[in-house]
């Protein structure tokens, strides 16, 4: 099949990601991307009706292990629609170790649901490749499709990988819930007094390891640049920005920014956006859970205030109604707010080009 034009869509996925992308190749043949699968709740309610009609996925990525973005590849992989579907490659990170324990329930980083995942490709599409990804990768070309890989470093890796092994021996512990978000929620400052506070995380690289391991790249498609941040680390993709050569005065520039972490306020700093250049820029949330709520005001604030914005009008895009997720989360903007800094904030899903 042909195609001419870029179209990826943010699925509707729970408090999770799950991003399909249609694209085309150098032969301006269609190429399929499929990254992460949002909760298991996401593949019957949006990602399953997405997929129909396709036969071919190109490349499916496995940004990270939290259950919000691997459940549904793993509802996708258990499900007769998988296979009529053809995979080329996966991407993904996890040791091939033979664990066959349960998990407890209240896990959010799922161990168990990684080495299902696996075991289901493996028995599913024994034919697909498997790959590992690291910002040693640097630029993975296919098919003229351009991929920057900015993270996870391999020492991020190799600590990942560490923990995974130790996270086996908790397995049957009664809390194995891993803070992987803020719930602080501050409504009373205006968003420029916000973006004014400096970016100090509530948690180390290390001690969120699952995050900070994620698969985060640039996809230079042949019309559109998308920075894909998956729940990466600010200061992870910071250094590799840095690494590449870019600074305030030349930053990356891209069409469309997918924000790290559903817009929690532990994954973008001022730095980070520093070093960036778009007018676009995308949160995948529906408000997050009752313990760690998302998007954070303050992250809004650092993207509208960022110190090296042109004139140009700034557009966030959410891809829940924003009147649903205020329902969830509070007034995390408001009228007043879009009164300064020539900014717009949406719910849209899909996007082109044209969209610019």
């Amino acid at each position: 099949m042909s195609r001419t034009q870029t179209e990826f869509t943010i699925l509707p996925a729970y408090n999770g990601d799950s991003i399909l992308i249609k694209t085309f190749d150098e032969n301006k043949e269609e190429f399929i991307i499929l990254i992460d699968g949002g909760t298991p709740s996401t593949f019957d309610y949006s990602l399953k009706k997405n997929l129909k009609g396709i036969s071919k996925i190109n490349l499916l990525v496995l940004t990270h292990i939290d259950s919000d973005h691997i459940g549904g590849l793993i509802r996708f992989l258990k499900n007769s629609l998988i296979d009529k579907i053809e995979i080329d490659e996966f991407w993904i990170n996890q040791p091939d170790s033979g664990l066959n324990q349960t998990t407890n329930k209240k896990s959010l980083i799922s161990v168990r649901q990684a080495e299902n995942l696996k075991t289901l490709i493996k028995g599913k599409k024994p034919h697909s490749k498997i790959r590992e990804i690291t910002f040693e990768d640097n630029i993975i070309n296919i098919k003229g499709l351009e991929f920057t890989i900015l993270s996870p470093t391999v020492e991020i890796k190799d600590k990942f990988y560490e923990a995974w092994e130790k996270e086996k021996s908790l397995l049957n512990q009664e809390n194995l819930e891993t803070n992987i978000s803020s719930s602080t929620v501050d409504y009373s400052k205006s968003l420029k007094e916000l973006s004014k506070i400096d970016f100090k995380p509530h948690s180390s690289i290390n001690s969120d390891i699952y995050n900070s391991s994620s698969i985060a790249f640039v996809l230079k498609c042949p019309d559109v640049n998308l920075l894909l941040l998956a729940d990466s680390r600010a200061e992870i993709i910071t250094e590799s920005l840095k690494q590449l050569g870019y600074n305030t005065e030349t930053p990356l520039e891209v069409d469309y920014v997918k924000i790290s972490h559903h817009g929690s306020l532990n994954n973008t700093s001022q730095e980070l956006l520093s070093l960036i250049k778009s007018s676009n820029y995308l949160i995948s949330t529906n408000g997050g859970t009752a313990s760690h709520k998302h998007p954070s005001r303050e992250t809004i604030a650092r993207i509208v205030y960022k110190t090296n914005r042109d004139e140009k009008s700034l557009n966030i895009y959410t891809n829940y109604k924003i009147a649903d997720v205020k329902n969830k989360i509070g007034e995390f903007v408001n009228e007043n707010d879009l009164e300064e800094g020539n900014w717009n904030i949406e719910h849209k899903n899909t996007f082109t080009k044209n969209d610019i």
